[in-house]
């Protein structure tokens, strides 16, 4: 797990754990608390599920767009994309391996509904990148 994932996950814990030991020293209350750590742990559950779900269909719109403008620019090629997981600076991009170049993985990115070419990475001695524009 990363660093911001067990950040992430004890902010989410906190109110929680603090409902539950209150509901446990609190007896006159315990029945209020205990369905405030329930409601308050389903309004987590359903924030967490529904940012993931956005992010995921965000990041489906762009890969559509990117496979739009390289079957314009390189009709005849194939390639596989994936997520730009990564590139933390640019992680909303799209990173594609070409399957006549496998060495190396291109990150294209959209500004103003544009693809643009970020950058690439490539084994060591690989070469020249063929698609560089």
């Amino acid at each position: 797990m990363s660093p911001a994932s067990l950040i992430y996950f004890t902010i989410l814990m906190a109110p929680i754990l603090l409902l539950l030991i209150a509901a446990v020293f609190w007896k006159k209350a315990r029945i209020i608390l205990l369905i405030a750590a329930v409601i308050v742990a389903s309004a987590e559950t359903y924030y967490v599920l529904y940012s993931q779900d956005a992010s995921l269909q965000k990041w489906y719109e762009r890969e559509d767009t990117v496979n739009a403008y390289l079957k314009e620019t390189y009709p005849e090629d194939e390639w596989v994309s994936r997520q730009a997981v990564r590139n933390t600076i640019l992680s909303d991009g799209v990173e594609v391996v070409f399957i006549d170049e496998p060495e190396v993985a291109y990150l294209y990115i959209i500004e103003d509904g544009n693809v643009q070419l970020a950058g690439y990475s490539e084994r060591e001695n690989a070469g020249e990148p063929k698609r560089d524009r």
